[in-house]
């Protein structure tokens, strides 16, 4: 037994050190792709400026070959030192804007090889992402979940069941570091660098850095809002004692004076007594997709639908706004983590999730959520 347990010590051990440096080789990378973003926003300003530049300095080569041109043609009309001065301006027009040509030559191929890397480095920072979700799991299940369990119960329905626990949790983990990740972490990464640039034209274009810190001061007020928003939704839920209609009801009550928009809420069937943990999940799913219409929809109301079946409740969202395309916004769960997080919650529970929108008409989200076992 003891040799068991310092087997199993090993393990955890080795497993902890290896997360640690997937973690380390996640931060560097991250931080490397940080400073190459700076760097490739710094060079196109740095290649706009040079085109302008070379496209100057070919009407000033130019022009001074034609004058040279003029000069070869009637050149008894020219001292010999009025000549020689054209030509040297005339050579050094050329050279320079051969210098010039170089250096356009240069940034360009730096700005290739950079985002050439930047590709690389995301890929490696999205498969360590997805690595250190996988040890974080494998590291709770030998701490908390496999072992202990295995030693009390010897029923594999049992261990089976605490398995997924565990999963759904990681799962849910995996769900709020992709919102802090996607939302305020990507949101100050891009403050920090619009500061740097800032920084830089201070001595160029005063104006222009007033301008951007205006901007920036509206970034930041959306940036600390998304971060209420999180942290308002990681404080536990209390379902009134009334049920989770009353509770529904209050938080469309608050939202209606938060975000100035109408919200009417509709309930079909009769309210049936359910588990905890289903009535916090219908009430996140109601909660996280009208703050995605209150975010992103730009519509002047929306409309809540409820209802009770035999097994199963049945929910749709539905706002008048803008629209989106659809498949655009399921291919990329890294840019609209709002849907995303509802279709994985429901999916979690086993429900069904479903999304009709159309550009100017609005956007339906639909889903179902059994409540038998």
């Amino acid at each position: 037994m003891d040799r068991l347990s310092d087997v199993f010590e090993s393990t955890l051990k080795a497993v902890e050190d290896g997360r640690e440096e997937i973690f380390n080789i996640h931060e560097t990378t991250r931080t490397e792709v940080q400073r190459l973003k700076q760097e490739l926003a710094y060079l196109s300003s740095e290649i706009k400026d040079i085109i302008n530049k070379v496209d100057n300095q070919y009407k000033q080569e130019k022009r001074m070959r034609q004058k040279l041109m003029e000069v070869n043609k009637n050149f008894e009309r020219f001292t010999e030192r009025e000549m020689l001065d054209i030509y040297t301006e005339a050579k050094d027009a050329q050279v320079e804007l051969q210098l010039m040509q170089a250096k356009e030559f240069q940034l360009r191929s730096r700005r290739d090889e950079i985002e050439r890397s930047l590709k690389n480095l995301e890929g490696t920072v999205q498969r360590a992402d997805n690595l250190m979700t996988q040890v974080g799991l494998a590291i709770r299940l030998l701490k908390e979940g496999i072992t202990e369990i295995s030693i009390m119960y010897s029923n594999d329905y049992k261990k089976d069941t605490a398995f997924r626990i565990i999963k759904a949790q990681e799962e849910e983990r995996r769900r709020i570091a992709r919102e802090v990740h996607d939302g305020p972490a990507q949101s100050l990464a891009n403050i920090v660098l619009r500061l740097e640039i800032a920084e830089k034209l201070l001595e160029v274009d005063f104006k222009k850095v007033k301008g951007e810190l205006n901007d920036l001061k509206s970034l930041v007020r959306e940036n600390l809002q998304d971060i209420r928003r999180i942290i308002f939704d990681l404080r536990p839920i209390r379902i009134d004692n009334k049920g989770i209609i009353e509770t529904i009801k209050n938080y469309i009550h608050n939202y209606e004076k938060n975000y100035n928009m109408e919200c009417l809420l509709t309930i079909e069937g009769k309210e049936v007594d359910l588990n905890p943990s289903i009535e916090l999940a219908l009430f996140r799913l109601v909660q996280e997709g009208m703050t995605n219409v209150a975010k992103h929809a730009e519509s002047s109301k929306c409309e809540v639908f409820l209802e009770f079946l035999d097994h199963l409740v049945m929910g749709k969202i539905i706002d008048y706004g803008k629209g989106f395309d659809t498949q655009v916004v399921l291919d990329s769960p890294g840019e609209h983590f709002g849907l995303i997080g509802v279709k994985e919650r429901v999916e979690m529970y086993s429900g069904k999730f479903s999304i009709i929108s159309q550009y100017g008409k609005g956007t339906v989200f639909a889903f179902e959520i059994p409540y038998s076992e």
